[in-house]
């Protein structure tokens, strides 16, 4: 698996660099850093003495990204996968983005910085963007990574659960991890009245539905190294995701991403964007 590696010198991107010893060997490992150097066009700043000031800035941020990619470097030299480091000049989210579209990495590990969530919509931050926009699988990481002993595992259908899988199979773990599969029936308001007993008997066999989808789906996961267990949720997806992952103490919780865009995220934000903001555990969004 390649994997690309943001840091920043942050204490969140150390946990980044620490995480990666909870995973099996990768193919290669890239770590990279963005200098991103202050905007002086201004009226009252001379072109010249902004340029005066930018080569200073850029000269100071260069040598302070060059000692955070050597000291990362350095932290993973007990391993034997290939290490390469980019220092690159421009927005951080950029960058990355930029980056992940060349290199072809299979799985972005980055920091988070823990803005909240209206900083965060108005502002927007470097995790915030990578997630929305990267072409591959993101694993955010708010704090130091567990070994990974558990996992959940919520789906929605097929598609969600083929993706998982196929990104399961490609990915090792340094420990042996068990993997919660877990559906969640919403109970919509149907647009017709019905008694309770019909209420009752529709959530019974949708109950039983989705235990034969996920069971299913469990049985697939026998053909892999993963021992498998299932389990069903109701009421709002992402509550119901979240309050599993808090009952359960898992170490990582892997959501598939239905690439929303646009103004249809803004509106309506997606079941992985919220697990992302409201996990007190790591999440990885996989594309």
């Amino acid at each position: 698996m390649k994997i690309l590696v943001a840091i920043d010198g942050s204490t969140q991107s150390s946990h980044a660099i620490k995480a990666l010893a909870h995973f099996g060997p990768a193919t290669d490992i890239t770590l990279i850093h963005a200098i991103h150097l202050p905007d002086l066009d201004h009226p009252m700043i001379t072109p010249e003495l902004r340029d005066e000031v930018l080569i200073e800035v850029e000269k100071r941020h260069r040598q302070e990204g060059e000692r955070f990619l050597s000291a990362a470097k350095n932290d993973l030299a007990k391993t034997t996968t290939p290490v390469d480091t980019i220092l690159q000049i421009g927005s951080p989210s950029h960058v990355i983005l930029e980056t992940a579209q060349s290199a072809h990495p299979q799985l972005i590990m980055m920091g988070a910085r823990g803005l909240g969530p209206l900083k965060e919509l108005v502002l927007g931050s470097v995790s915030h963007r990578v997630l929305l926009h990267a072409p591959c699988s993101v694993l955010i990481l708010k704090g130091p990574l567990a070994p990974i002993r558990h996992i959940l595992i919520p789906i929605e259908g097929q598609d969600d659960a083929d993706r998982l899988l196929a990104f399961l199979r490609n990915m090792s773990l340094a420990h042996s991890a068990r993997i919660t599969i877990m559906t969640v029936w919403p109970q919509p308001r149907l647009p017709w009245p019905i008694t309770l007993g019909q209420s009752q008997l529709l959530e019974e066999r949708a109950i039983e539905h989705a235990q034969e989808k996920i069971e299913h789906i469990a049985a697939q996961l026998s053909e892999t190294e993963f021992e498998a267990d299932t389990v069903i949720g109701l009421g709002d997806p992402a509550f119901a995701i979240l309050e599993q992952a808090k009952a359960m103490k898992v170490d990582l919780i892997m959501v598939g991403s239905h690439s929303r865009t646009g103004l249809s995220r803004f509106l309506l934000g997606s079941v992985s964007h919220t697990l992302v903001h409201q996990s007190t555990c790591p999440v990885m969004v996989v594309r």
